[in-house]
């Protein structure tokens, strides 16, 4: 689905989130949450409101709400600790990576600069980069650890721009997530968005095209 790409031709950088573009993991990441919060009698958890946030944030925002006050940092790192290593358990066993992800990747890379910009932990990020020995396609990558405000705030992209010593406009970042591509548009790059049940909205928050599949982005920007 493409609008307006005339800007496809001036772009030297590619910065991708992981959770939805590289790796299917949202269903684990779910599952995961509802079982931490289950634990606190909350079973109304709904993922999709919450895509993109770093983890801590997400039970921050639950509980506070839930429970009307202040809510420990330690509460919140025990959930967030039980949470990313269920999570990490449920992607171990299923590996639900993008089909045809280390090529396309490794292809894209002979063309464009490419970094990685997550939400995820280090340690989630770090391991998608084992499994797939995909370390070396990336120049850069950056983890919702090495960020001080999370998506849609700009700046882990402000910094993968940076560190890929590129202008802004060189930039197109690869996102899922509504809070992505605004984080995305906010720093001055341009967006792609990834998965078409959710077009509408990427569009609405600035995405210049919505692709269903790397193969497809592939071919967009190869073309180009």
């Amino acid at each position: 689905m493409n609008s307006n790409l005339c800007w496809v031709d001036e772009i030297t950088s590619l910065i991708f989130d992981l959770d939805g573009v590289l790796i299917h993991s949202r269903s684990a990441h779910a599952r995961a949450f509802q079982e931490v919060l289950s634990g606190y009698g909350i079973h109304d958890f709904d993922y999709d409101d919450f895509a993109g946030w770093r983890t801590p944030e997400v039970f921050r925002a639950i509980f506070c709400d839930r429970y009307k006050g202040e809510v420990s940092d330690v509460m919140i790192s025990q959930c967030s600790q039980r949470k990313s290593q269920r999570a990490r358990d449920l992607i171990a066993a299923e590996h639900p990576i993008e089909p045809d992800c280390a090529p396309i990747v490794r292809e894209l890379a002979c063309r464009y600069r490419l970094a990685l910009a997550s939400s995820a932990s280090r340690q989630s990020v770090d391991s998608f980069l084992e499994c797939t020995g995909l370390g070396d396609a990336f120049r850069f990558s950056f983890s919702g650890d090495d960020v001080r405000l999370a998506k849609p705030d700009p700046e882990i992209f402000t910094r993968s721009i940076a560190a890929l010593e590129a202008q802004p406009q060189e930039c197109v970042v690869i996102e899922d997530a509504v809070a992505g591509i605004t984080a995305a548009r906010r720093a001055g790059a341009h967006g792609i968005g990834f998965g078409t049940t959710n077009a509408g909205a990427l569009f609405a928050a600035g995405a210049g095209c919505v692709v269903g599949s790397l193969r497809e982005l592939a071919g967009l920007l190869v073309r180009a």
